[in-house]
């Protein structure tokens, strides 16, 4: 069995990671748009983090 992730945000990286980690072959897909929009230039654009799903320290 294998399985393929698309969305490489934080649910479908953290999907693919928990399938890695218990031994399942997994292929993370994330899509790029063509052409960008006002909003993927926007400097006020805010990133989503959330530290504590990868396990990491801070």
């Amino acid at each position: 069995m294998s399985v393929t992730v698309v969305g490489a945000g934080l649910a479908g990286c953290e999907a693919a990671w928990q399938l890695a980690r218990a031994g399942i072959p997994v292929e993370l897909y994330e899509g790029k748009p063509r052409f960008f929009s006002p909003a993927h230039r926007n400097p006020g654009f805010a990133e989503l983090v959330c530290s504590n799903s990868l396990k990491a320290d801070r």
